[in-house]
């Protein structure tokens, strides 16, 4: 029995095409001059619908159920011929945005989430800190308002996108 739907079978193949055009060729490229084309990258996978599967519309994602963001992953993951790449994708279409498209307000939704849907903004994570690993209740990094701006103290280890 086939889990995904035929809608969801034509949406793998365009993403694991888009794969083996745009990103397979180049990755040893990109490995020997230890870069990662982000903005480019991720500019296609937003005209493609990739980053914004179960956002809602009004702010550029297709309002799908998380069904389609497996498809997506098993698509990504089972055709890219690196693990990088397809993980930095899925960081920005599901670490990098969830808590602002569900808990933002409409003015850092229409600043940050609907450009990060797009591939017009590259999101990042930094978690990881040199005394606490990827425990987020160990962390030690912390922000304080300095009028209109912050001061974030701290380390961090690995920075993700």
């Amino acid at each position: 029995m086939d889990f995904y739907t035929e809608e969801q079978r034509a949406f793998q193949k365009t993403v694991r095409d888009f794969v083996e055009k745009e990103i397979n060729p180049h990755v040893d490229e990109w490995e020997k001059a230890r870069i990662f084309p982000a903005h480019h990258v991720f500019k296609r996978c937003g005209d493609l619908g990739i980053l914004g599967i179960t956002y809602d519309p009004q702010y550029g994602g297709s309002g799908l159920d998380y069904s389609w963001t497996a498809a997506c992953a098993e698509a990504l993951g089972g055709s890219c011929t690196c693990a990088g790449v397809p993980m930095a994708i899925m960081v920005q279409m599901d670490m990098c945005t969830p808590a602002l498209h569900d808990f933002g307000s409409e003015e850092l939704k229409q600043r940050w989430l609907t450009p990060s849907i797009t591939g017009d903004a590259v999101g990042a994570v930094a978690v990881t800190e040199p005394c606490a690993g990827s425990d987020v209740f160990a962390l030690q990094t912390s922000a304080r308002r300095e009028g209109d701006f912050y001061v974030i103290n701290g380390s961090k280890i690995f920075i993700t996108n």
